[in-house]
């Protein structure tokens, strides 16, 4: 090979492994997206719908042995604020940790309850399911 075929060889190689890099820093940035807007939609669903709606974020085999507390429908959510930023664990786990303000609608006392959150890709959904247990609310 002469020089120049060589250095071409080299460039061309060099941006094919460039290229392929990129292409693995997008798909990794696509799942941190995709995490921030999941634990986005879990944080509206808790804080300003119906806290039994967090359920629906367990991965399902989870889900299916978890059963949704009955006294949900006193609980009002008055505040919702991360204290932990989500953190990578491993490459498909992330945890946060929130502190969640409620009310029982019956006694207007204020509680509060740290929200310890472990969070798991699914490549196959391309979403991340909560795999640990929802705090109880009480």
């Amino acid at each position: 090979m002469t020089g120049t075929a060589l250095k071409t060889t080299l460039i061309l190689l060099t941006l094919s492994l460039l290229t392929g890099c990129k292409t693995l820093n997008l798909m990794q940035d696509k799942k941190e997206e995709t995490l921030q807007d999941r634990l986005k939609a879990y944080q509206s669903t808790v804080r300003w719908g119906y806290p039994g709606q967090a359920y629906n974020f367990l991965r399902q085999d989870i889900a299916a042995k978890t059963p949704v507390p009955t006294n949900l429908n006193n609980v009002s959510v008055t505040d919702y604020k991360v204290i932990r930023l989500p953190d990578l664990v491993s490459e498909n786990q992330a945890a946060q940790t929130a502190v969640i303000g409620f009310i029982f609608d019956d006694r207007q006392v204020e509680k509060t309850i740290q929200d310890q959150q472990l969070w798991e890709y699914d490549p196959e959904a391309e979403t991340w399911f909560r795999i640990n247990p929802i705090p109880e609310f009480h």
